[in-house]
């Protein structure tokens, strides 16, 4: 029998992940956990309690900038190369975390774990507001990496840096989106395209 929090929290996350918030019952998430429903109410009383708790650890705290990067690199080049690679890390810890041999459905994990960040825009106590400082917090890392590199002559000095931001973020985020419903993403596709975009503001 489980008896470790953590190990609630990663059963709980397949099961809103791959089902859904009002349809992850309590007693459904006891069986994933091999606990009797009291069993799980003594570490969440309510449903919402759980999504809560599996929302901040695999979601807000996963995909913190501050958690997710450790560049000490001095270039934007070399700060691609690293966006690259720990986002092949999380979602490879991701997929680790999903992947427990039940998947009907044929779905990518990354698919799944989009369906759990919709839920959250849902379901989640004042979502807007941590999507907001989250979404915040990426581009200050990308505009500050930016500016240091207009101000050290790497790209040229009158690209607009909010635009450049965009352009980094949002391929990113389409291509994640976009191959979910395939495969999932193919970092070896995301570094070229990003590296395409340095090579049309290098100076």
């Amino acid at each position: 029998m489980i008896t470790n929090r953590e190990e609630v929290l990663e059963n709980a996350l397949r099961v809103f992940a791959k089902m859904n918030y009002e349809k992850a019952s309590l007693l459904t998430i006891a069986k994933a956990c091999g606990l009797s429903k009291p069993g799980l109410i003594y570490y969440y009383p309510f449903k919402q309690d759980l999504f809560v708790a599996v929302v901040d650890k695999y979601i807000f705290a996963m995909q913190d900038p501050a958690q997710k990067f450790s560049f000490e690199g001095s270039t934007l080049l070399e700060f691609i190369d690293h966006h690259v690679e720990r986002v092949e890390k999380t979602m490879r810890r991701i997929v680790g975390l999903l992947d427990d041999g039940n998947n009907p459905q044929g779905c990518s994990y990354n698919f799944y774990y989009f369906h759990l960040l919709m839920q959250v825009r849902q379901y989640y106590p004042d979502a807007r507001t941590k999507f907001i400082a989250l979404f915040e917090k990426d581009r200050k890392l990308w505009r500050d990496i930016i500016d240091r590199a207009k101000s050290a002559g790497e790209i040229r000095a009158e690209v607009d840096t909010e635009e450049v931001v965009s352009m980094f973020r949002e391929v990113f985020y389409g291509l994640s989106f976009e191959q979910a419903f395939l495969s999932g993403l193919d970092t070896e596709e995301l570094s070229r395209k990003l590296r395409f975009i340095y090579s049309l503001i290098k100076a």
